[in-house]
């Protein structure tokens, strides 16, 4: 049996350790046996005085400095459980117990507990430097992730389920880019053609998202979450014809109504697959909504409060829309594009996030507000 088979077996004894601790507890005998037989089995990567670590770089888990060739089943489970609790290194010592793992079992399984670190087991990010002096730039992985998410819409059909670890993989990768770069107007990709305005827009959305997540504190697997809802909250202009969708002109009545529909549209397709995030459900049905309960899709209710996560996509989805020149008018400035945001506060968007979204503008100093007049010229005025 090779290292990457041991290990292997190491991590299908944490995933079922895992699936029994969401079932019923920590104290649960199936926990505390499958966390002893992750220990036994580690035993091997501890000889001459080594440890054991498990690392996710872009794709691709490592284990040790071995790439894993293959990430189905428990080992894909695995990646996923650790992304969404933001972690991208995991390291086991010789002095590992039992008791220490099921801990870490228990964090892991937690919707509010984070994993500690221990001298005997480590969990924490990897630090990769994104700089242009060693080749690689922020603006060629936004690349690699927007090609990536054209392969998974290519695969999207109303019939074929959601490559969901695809998703996953690059909503990790763009919370290891934020941990970079802050600027999220760095980050974000300027359309090159207009074919790819699907694609970038989405990967866009989910970035802006992910930036004003992280502003407000939301961190983790919630982080996680935000990013999919992102990349998902327009998946049902799949239904929606190519010739309306790129329609360089004005939509008439008609052709609104399908534009329109694709909130519903999107919603029922992501309700009928397994493992759709809730979040990413809501958010498709709502980014189209507004703060004072107008909009669309048309709510019986018009005092229905707007999901939280589904108004800071919309804010998202409005702010690229209007940065990105499209075939029938040219690209917004920022100051222009927040002219007009605050315009629709209380009305349009949330008016704290709206602020939220320019003070972090300015912070990242993307943005500068205008110069107010001094009094006696106001007074003159």
């Amino acid at each position: 049996m090779t290292l990457t088979a041991e290990a292997s077996t190491v991590i299908s004894h944490i995933i079922t350790a895992l699936s029994n601790c969401a079932l019923y507890s920590k104290g649960h005998s199936a926990v505390g046996l499958y966390s002893k037989m992750a220990v036994d089995d580690m035993s091997p990567f501890f000889e001459d005085g080594g440890d054991l670590s498990f690392t996710i770089l872009g794709d691709s888990l490592f284990v040790n400095e071995d790439k894993v060739p293959d990430k189905s089943g428990h080992i894909a489970k695995f990646v996923k459980v650790l992304r969404r609790k933001g972690i991208e290194k995991v390291v086991f010592t010789s002095t590992i117990q039992p008791g220490e793992v099921v801990s870490f079992v228990e964090a892991m399984t937690s919707p509010s507990k984070a994993p500690v670190s221990t001298s005997a087991l480590k969990v924490g990010v990897v630090e990769v430097r994104l700089s242009s002096g060693e080749g690689v730039d922020i603006s060629s992985i936004m690349d690699e992730d927007i090609e990536k998410l054209r392969e998974v819409h290519d695969g999207l059909s109303k019939f074929k389920t959601l490559d969901m670890v695809g998703l996953e993989d690059i909503v990790a990768s763009f919370i290891s880019t934020f941990r970079q770069e802050a600027n999220a107007l760095r980050i974000i990709s300027p359309l090159k053609t207009y074919d790819d305005y699907t694609f970038t827009h989405t990967a866009n959305v989910s970035v802006l998202s992910i930036f004003q997540a992280q502003s407000i504190g939301i961190q983790g697997e919630m982080l996680h979450e935000v990013g999919l809802a992102g990349l998902l909250h327009d998946v049902g202009k799949q239904f929606v014809p190519l010739e309306i969708l790129n329609k360089p002109g004005k939509l008439d009545e008609g052709e609104w109504e399908y534009m329109r529909n694709h909130t519903v549209l999107g919603a029922k397709y992501l309700s009928s697959l397994n493992d759709s995030p809730k979040l990413a459900i809501i958010a498709a049905y709502e980014h189209h909504l507004k703060f004072d309960g107008s909009g669309y899709p048309a709510v019986l209710r018009r005092d229905r409060n707007q999901h939280l996560i589904s108004q800071i996509i919309a804010i998202s989805d409005f702010f690229d829309a209007l940065r990105t020149e499209r075939p029938y008018r040219k690209a917004m400035p920022v100051e222009k594009i927040v002219s007009i945001m605050e315009e629709g506060i209380g009305t349009d968007f949330n008016p704290v996030l709206v602020r939220n979204f320019v003070r972090t503008l300015i912070q990242v100093g993307e943005f500068t507000l205008p110069q107010q007049k001094p009094a006696d010229d106001q007074n003159k005025a």
